[in-house]
């Protein structure tokens, strides 16, 4: 009788979570979604070469970053002292972690690779490239080749955040200046078009913006920054981030994160993309879905890339 019982109650348990795990699927999982696309494939002739950049991580590591992300104490009035607070303890620990969660990322510098064709003396003198909202600078790792090969004539790195331009400087300027200067980190505000350092307006091949531009207050202001520094019709403009789609996503979903968000001072924004394909020629976008990690994979928070030409 008892194991009849007991044989019961593990049937009930089993229902209980089925039905438990089809509500949490219907609040968080994608309504619909574009992620399963089959994405083009890169031209083997294309001027640059994109490589996975998977930094190692260990539990130790992955524990500090949680820690920080979920209990760090952000104080300070300026964005850069919220920033500054944020990262310090975390910052040398930041691409080990955050490469698992930033999917559009990849997605993006894949399709940078398959649009970006520069000009006769631009293949000669090598792309110019601003990394706005950089953070470390990782990016630089997925076109290593090609910045050793000289593809890449001036990078800059720009970044409010001290933590996180000090491990730029050490990991990037470092690493890829020892025969001649082409890593520039700049230490400033991206909105602010009289920061020293950056290159003059209307000369840059490339600008990106990764994972970013929702922690930047006056976002539109960032990407006139953009605008303003590409070359007008044939500089490539590439923003990938965080994101809510309300035809997408449901409520719940939209909800969840938005607030989950928020706690470290990122604010999703639906108008991103619309203002992005408003304001620039589009080559390519998407938007997806993808779990963070140690989260359970019906919590996947939504995301889009963008690359465009500058008009």
């Amino acid at each position: 009788m008892a194991s009849g019982l007991e044989g019961q109650l593990n049937v009930n348990a089993a229902i209980a979570i089925s039905v438990l795990t089809a509500l949490v699927s219907l609040a968080f999982f994608p309504v619909k979604t574009n992620a399963d696309e089959v994405e083009p494939e890169i031209d083997p002739n294309s001027f640059l070469t994109y490589q996975p950049y998977e930094p190692p991580a260990t539990w130790s590591s992955d524990f500090k970053v949680i820690k920080a992300m979920w209990f760090a104490r952000i104080t300070g009035e300026s964005l850069q002292n919220r920033l500054d607070s944020f990262y310090e303890t975390q910052a040398d620990l930041y691409d080990s972690y955050r490469f698992r969660m930033l999917h559009g990322r990849p997605k993006m510098l894949r399709a940078i690779a398959r649009h970006i064709s520069p000009s006769n003396s631009g293949r000669k003198t090598g792309i110019t490239w601003v990394d706005l909202a950089c953070g470390t600078g990782a990016n630089v790792e997925n076109f290593a080749t090609n910045v050793k090969d000289g593809k890449f004539g001036k990078i800059y790195l720009v970044d409010l955040c001290q933590p996180l331009c000090q491990v730029a400087k050490r990991e990037r300027a470092e690493k890829y200046n020892s025969k001649k200067e082409i890593v520039h980190v700049v230490h400033g505000d991206v909105t602010d078009f009289n920061l020293k350092g950056l290159p003059e307006p209307g000369t840059v091949d490339l600008v990106t913006i990764s994972y970013s531009l929702v922690m930047i207050p006056d976002w539109p202001k960032a990407l006139e920054q953009a605008k303003r520094l590409l070359k007008p019709k044939t500089g490539i403009f590439a923003v990938c981030d965080f994101t809510v789609v309300p035809d997408q996503q449901a409520p719940w979903s939209r909800a969840f994160w938005k607030r989950t968000f928020e706690k470290d001072h990122v604010f999703l924004n639906a108008d991103h993309l619309p203002t992005l394909q408003a304001n620039f020629d589009e080559l390519e976008s998407n938007y997806g879905f993808g779990a963070l990690p140690y989260t359970p994979a019906a919590l996947q928070a939504a995301y889009y890339y963008f690359v465009g030409r500058n008009k």
